[in-house]
This record gives structure tokens, C-alpha cells and sequence, in this order.
């Protein structure tokens, strides 16, 4: 059977197709361009109704004999995908997700008639966790994954093995709240980065999104965690909002000082700390004083990155309910703060100009060129056919708000 898989959603959708994949791919199918597969596995996402139009869209030019529609949307508002034609509906994807996809399709034999595409990076992902402890008012996600659930840590440093082999160079942990991680089975976040030290394999690790109420739980393991030369100096913290009143309302369980004290600990330890933020604009009962909090938060914080959502009604959650300002309000809130975050982006890039960087070599850009790691998982644009896997000094040429750019000056092994 050949296969294909199409993901939309956060890093954890993507580390379950990659595990369904991975596990057809043992069983022996093949994965496939779009026009020539005998199944199309779309896994969904629910996060916002602008996603999920889009989503739809995208089922509607696929229904057919052929489609399996998994994931969030289909689990969370399985009502929203009913009328589209389809082979099955299944829930999120997992390897057991995988048997069961296998099951309706036995084997004539392996398909070699498909040259696989040179692999376009060497990045993979473990989901060390489902679910989340948390209680916010906005998001139906909890509805999809539910409880926490956290994978033993065994598994996920046999993942990362598995992964080491296979030549990944960046291995991404991800899960709803991965400071939540072990909460449930007697472990922790640092502790398991710790075992993760002992995994032989050249590469480095990312670790996913973290809640400020979880993350300031293990705030000094954290801090001890990102001296070690295998994990990346960075990490991704949503703020949500600057305003405390919004943040109770929203069910943040942290206020924006908690915040605050969260960044200046981690920047007072780790000066080269990147640090990435989510922000929701236009919360119900946001007023105009609430969102000039957050922008000044913003400016205080001075993030590398600052993902701005406009608030999305989600059916079914408590924010449902609440009265939803003007999308004219949540569109010009929405470009001020992006206006904001790309300043600061700006100006903070500006400052790798002239620097030589060490970088880690995952992906291929576009055209003739390369994309990089720095020890803080900076981007760096590199030109020129660089192997992926490699670790090279950059000299740092040119910046803008999304990567710095620079010539290579040196290539060398990572461990």
C-alpha cells in the first residue's frame, strides 16, 4: 500500500503522523507523493475555527475512497467533518492508530515502483506526553487529547535511540505542556533531559512548549538543563496575555509578573536564551487598557518571537459563551502587536551581525541554500550545498526579523 499523510497543527500532530508513518513503514508500506497513494491520512487540528475552515476546504478536495481523516477536529467536532466522504474516521494517530489503518489494507507486497525524495531535513520528533493538567477557558484541545498522560521515560529514550541511528541531528520533545512532563508518573522535565544526556547519537534537542505554571515548578532543573551542550538554549513559554484580569478569565493559572520573574531567571542564567511566546488578542471583556498591558509586557520582555492568535470562539468551551468583540477590534490589536514583536525581533537579530556562530545544519531552504541551528536554535540562512548534519562556523552577514543569514566559514563533527 502507498500512503500518504498530510498534517496541519502544532509539533505534536506532526511527531503522531510521524510515528503512524514510521510504523506503516515497518510494516511494509510505502509513503507516496499525494497523486499516487492508496490511502490519504489527513490528521486534523482544531485549535481555531480560521483552521478549521481551512482544514475543511482541503477534506472536500480529497473525499473519496481513499481518505482517513484523524486527529483533533475529528475527535473534538466530529459533527464538522461528518458530511465529508471518506474511507474511515479515526481519532488521534498513534501507532496502534497505524495497525488498525493496516489491518483494512494486507500486503500484496512491498511497493518499489516509488524513488523516495532526498529527505529535506534531519529534524524528528517525540511526543513525551498527551494531554494537559491544565483548565483554560478558550482551548478545545483538552476536549481532543484530555488528561496528562506521560509516556514512560524508557520509551522516549528508546525513541530518541531509534531516532540517533536513523541520522537525525535535532530531536524535538513535544507535547501540550511538556513542563507538565511526569507529573503523573513520578518524574519530571530535567530529569528526563538528563537521561537523554546518555543517548549516543550526533544530535541536539529541542524542547516544545511549556506553561509559566508548570515551567516555574522546575525552573532551577531547567536552568541546569540548558548548560548542557546537547540541548538547544531556548524555549517557548505563551504568555497569552498582559493583562492579570484576562489571564484569570482566560484560566492561566500564572499572572504576567509570574511571567516576568520566569524570563528574567532564565535570561539571568542563560544570557543567550531564545525565547518564543504566544499571545491570544481580542479575549473576551479585552479592553483597550488590557491589551496596551500586554504590548507594554512585550516590550519589557523583549521575546524573539511572539505568535499572535486572534481569539477564536471554540464550541463547547467556557469561552464560548462570553460576548466576542468585533473582528475589526481583534484585526487591528492583532497588527499592532505584530508590528511590536517585529521591531524587537528586528533589533535583537541585528546584534548577530559581524559574529562568528557555531550552527547546526537540519534542513534545506529554498533555492541554493541551507538552514541552521545556533546553540540557541537562532535560524541562519546559509548559501551553498552544505551537507545537512553538519556543524559549521558562520559568519554572520545579514539579518532581518525571521533568521540571520551568513557565509560558512568551517565545517566540523558536532559530537
Amino acid at each position: 500500500m502507498k500512503f500518504y499523510i498530510e498534517t496541519f497543527g502544532c509539533t505534536a500532530n506532526f511527531g503522531n503522523s510521524q510515528d503512524v508513518a514510521e510504523a506503516l513503514q515497518e510494516m511494509g508500506h510505502m509513503p507516496s507523493p499525494l497523486e499516487e497513494a492508496d490511502l490519504v491520512i489527513v490528521n486534523t487540528c482544531a485549535v481555531t475555527e480560521k483552521t478549521e475552515r481551512r482544514i475543511l476546504r482541503r477534506l472536500r478536495s480529497l473525499q473519496g475512497e481513499r481518505l482517513v481523516i484523524a486527529g483533533c477536529l475529528q475527535v473534538a467536532l466530529p459533527e464538522s467533518v461528518s458530511r465529508i466522504c471518506c474511507r474511515k474516521r479515526l481519532g488521534l494517530l498513534n501507532r496502534s492508530t497505524a495497525a488498525e489503518i493496516a489491518g483494512h489494507h494486507p500486503i500484496a507486497g512491498r511497493a518499489n515502483s516509488i524513488s523516495p525524495s532526498p529527505r529535506q531535513d534531519l529534524c524528528g520528533i517525540i511526543n513525551i506526553s498527551e494531554g494537559c493538567t491544565g483548565v483554560c477557558s478558550y482551548c478545545i484541545v483538552r476536549k481532543a487529547r484530555g488528561g496528562l498522560v506521560s509516556r514512560p521515560p524508557e520509551d522516549v529514550l528508546e525513541a530518541a535511540r531509534k531516532l540517533g541511528r536513523s541520522g537525525c541531528v535535532e530531536i524535538q520533545l513535544a507535547a501540550q505542556d511538556t513542563a507538565a512532563y511526569g507529573m503523573d508518573i513520578g518524574t519530571c522535565l530535567p530529569e528526563l533531559l538528563e537521561m537523554m544526556e546518555n543517548v549516543p547519537g550526533n544530535f541536539m534537542v529541542r524542547v516544545g512548549m511549556m506553561n509559566p505554571d508548570t515551567a516555574r515548578l522546575h525552573l532551577a532543573g531547567l536552568i541546569e538543563a540548558l548548560r548542557s551542550p546537547r540541548v538547544f538554549k531556548f524555549l517557548h513559554i505563551p504568555l497569552q496575555s498582559g493583562s492579570d484580569r484576562v489571564l484569570k478569565n482566560m484560566g492561566r493559572r500564572y499572572s504576567s509578573g509570574d511571567f516576568l520573574d520566569i524570563v528574567k531567571d532564565l535570561r539571568s542564567s542563560c544570557p543567550d536564551l531564545s525565547i518564543n511566546t504566544d499571545v491570544i488578542v481580542g479575549f473576551p471583556g479585552e479592553t483597550d487598557g488590557d491589551f496596551q498591558q500586554t504590548l507594554d509586557l512585550i516590550k519589557h520582555a523583549q521575546p524573539d518571537k511572539v505568535n499572535v492568535t486572534r481569539f477564536s470562539r471554540r464550541p463547547g468551551t467556557a469561552a464560548a459563551r462570553l460576548y466576542d468583540m468585533p473582528d475589526r477590534i481583534k484585526k487591528e490589536r492583532s497588527r499592532a502587536l505584530t508590528r511590536l514583536w517585529l521591531e524587537i525581533a528586528a533589533q535583537r537579530n541585528l546584534r548577530y551581525v559581524g559574529e562568528d556562530l557555531a550552527a547546526l545544519v537540519t534542513e534545506r531552504g529554498r533555492g541554493y541554500t541551507m538552514k541552521a541551528r545556533a546553540a540557541n536554535y537562532q535560524g541562519i540562512v546559509v548559501e551553498g550545498d552544505v551537507p545537512l548534519g553538519a556543524y559549521i562556523k558562520v559568519k554572520i552577514t545579514g539579518s532581518n526579523p525571521f533568521y540571520i543569514s551568513g557565509r560558512v566559514q568551517d565545517e566540523r563533527q558536532l559530537f
